[in-house]
């Protein structure tokens, strides 16, 4: 089973496509059903499924306590470009975020936090994949 990954944005951004050994992240539109079924979760106008280096949302995933770890060196490219994603975003406006396993996106919220993307590192706390997590990555202000 995989992770599913949602963002909610006013924004439309470009879709794209898995490539094998050239994709790091991707968005895809949810079908109709995963559209019904999230829609309720998220305030903003477009909601995206954000594929990685795996095809699926899994490659997002990253434990930042191996971040050192030779094991995990080839796990690091989706999760940072999605960083990068989230920083870039959040400079215009909140970004939502859902996780949960494919196929399960009618479950309800179990988990709820709100997350200033300025102070996450790969390498000492990133966020990773929480099954049925609701995360708003809030605008960055001047404050």
């Amino acid at each position: 089973m995989c992770f599913a990954v949602y963002i909610g944005t006013n924004k439309v951004l470009k879709l794209g496509q898995f490539i094998p050994e050239q994709t790091d992240i991707y968005f895809e539109n949810p079908t109709d059903e995963e559209l019904t079924e999230l829609r309720g979760k998220f305030t903003k106008q477009n909601i995206y499924y954000v594929g990685s280096d795996t095809d699926c949302s899994c490659g997002l995933n990253f434990v930042s306590q191996f971040y050192n770890s030779p094991d995990w060196a080839d796990n690091k490219k989706s999760p940072l470009k999605f960083i990068d994603f989230l920083k870039a975003a959040t400079l215009d406006e909140d970004i939502e975020y859902y996780c949960c396993w494919t196929g399960d996106c009618a479950s309800d919220i179990e988990h709820n936090q709100e997350i200033d993307i300025r102070e996450i590192s790969l390498d000492k706390n990133y966020f990773g994949l929480t099954e049925k997590e609701f995360i708003k990555f809030n605008k960055q202000t001047n404050e």
